[in-house]
């Protein structure tokens, strides 16, 4: 999940420079504009052997510059941008696709929803090998 985070902030910071993303754990006095990236919801699911699926649901806030004349609009032109930005995001482990994308608008700040689903591998467990054998032959 730290992976798909990373991804996400990276993505936000590379096309709004000027605005500071936030994570889960923000002090109070963020600075507006800005992204504050929220984990909503994340579960995994059993599939075949050692594989695993992992499904994380994220709301990204976004703030609207407080003197802005029309912070509906400002939150509707960064929605836009972000449907095509976070379709895909990069990560150190690898490549993430977004799915079931939408954003709503609620008192003045944006709600953008986006869901990155992956596979895991577990590692297998080492198998326990013999330590010696000895081996007697004889004839009847």
């Amino acid at each position: 999940m730290r992976d798909v985070n990373d991804g996400i902030s990276k993505v936000l910071d590379s096309i709004f420079p000027a605005y500071p993303v936030y994570g889960e754990a923000t002090e109070q006095g963020m600075k507006q504009p800005c992204f504050f990236v929220l984990l909503l919801e994340g579960s995994q699911s059993r599939e075949i052997n050692r594989r695993y699926r992992r499904f994380n649901s994220y709301d990204i806030h976004y703030f609207p510059n407080p003197d802005s004349l029309a912070p509906r609009e400002e939150c509707e032109r960064v929605a836009e941008r972000l449907y095509s930005a976070l379709e895909y995001i990069t990560g150190v482990e690898g490549g993430y696709r977004g799915t079931g994308m939408r954003h709503e608008i609620v008192d003045e700040v944006l709600h953008f929803f986006v869901q990155y689903n992956y596979h895991l591998f577990r590692t297998k467990d080492p198998d326990i090998k013999m330590q010696s054998m000895t081996e007697k032959g004889g004839i009847k």
